[in-house]
């Protein structure tokens, strides 16, 4: 009995103690943690926030939009997502608006692209990136774009000599020399000069407008099983405007992603391209 009633008050010492040692270090780090001085509110200023603007094909679903735009964002915690609509006299109407915390919100442009050429809609595109940094206070930002919207992130650099010019442009699934298998191959090397488009000989042309300052990336998608990249796009077309900015700007990178789910309709959710765009925005 009395080695039992020993081992009561032995294990209720412990107790006492341990409860003691947590109350005392709970203690500790409430006061080293407290600050002394109250902390005021910290605001993004329009140098440190740098929004990824998003073009995508005017083909594009919205569902297709919307996991894109998360595949990109999945990383970058609670940030926004807004959309601009540009009207075919010019309007910007933004749905949503920028949090004062955010520093890697998305901008979703949606151009008026059923009947209008690639330079209106590059004349669009310029219209709409400068009512975004007037509204939305911002003024370096990431241009990622897919499909069609290549070819209008390109036409619009190079009718743009000044601000807003972005610091990235990712240009993925591009048609920049067309979506024929004669003229293209399904290989990563510059498409023969012989089998250039005269789309890509334009563009070529005008290649030394464009800023070298800007970071290039240019992706392709290589579907196993399908003889035509991405089923849409050949390889070669996509990484065809390595002519046009490989021998302008400083920073060049292309990429091909060859997976089951790269097609060109798939590509949009592929974690592989989220990767690819994180790692060389961030």
């Amino acid at each position: 009995m009395k080695t039992t009633t020993k081992q009561v008050l032995v294990a209720a010492a412990w107790l006492l103690t341990l409860f003691g040692v947590i109350g005392g270090t709970l203690l500790w780090q409430r006061q080293v943690r407290q600050p002394k001085h109250p902390v005021a509110a910290i605001t993004v200023g329009s140098t440190t926030r740098t929004p990824t603007v998003i073009l995508l094909d005017a083909k594009t679903t919205v569902e297709q939009r919307h996991q894109f735009a998360a595949g990109i964002q999945r990383n970058n915690g609670n940030q926004s997502i807004i959309s601009a609509h540009i009207s075919t006299t010019g309007q910007v109407k933004f749905s949503g608006t920028f949090k004062t915390y955010d520093t890697r919100p998305c901008l979703q442009l949606q151009l008026p692209t059923k009947t209008a050429s690639i330079s209106q809609q590059a004349s669009w595109l310029k219209i709409a990136l400068k009512r975004a940094q007037q509204q939305l206070k911002f003024r370096q930002f990431n241009l990622v774009t897919y499909g069609s919207g290549g070819l209008v992130a390109t036409t619009y650099l190079q009718q743009t000599s000044k601000v807003p010019v972005p610091t990235h442009l990712v240009v993925i699934a591009t048609p920049f020399n067309g979506t024929s298998l004669k003229q293209n191959s399904n290989q990563p090397t510059a498409v023969n000069p012989n089998n250039q488009t005269t789309g890509l000989k334009e563009l070529i042309a005008k290649q030394a407008a464009i800023s070298p300052k800007i970071r290039v990336l240019l992706i392709a998608g290589k579907t196993k099983g399908d003889i035509n990249g991405d089923g849409v796009i050949p390889v070669q077309s996509a990484l065809a405007g390595q002519a046009i900015y490989r021998p302008i700007v400083k920073h060049y990178e292309q990429h091909i992603i060859h997976s089951w789910y790269a097609s060109h309709t798939s590509l949009y959710s592929s974690w592989k391209l989220a990767n690819y765009i994180q790692e060389f925005i961030n």
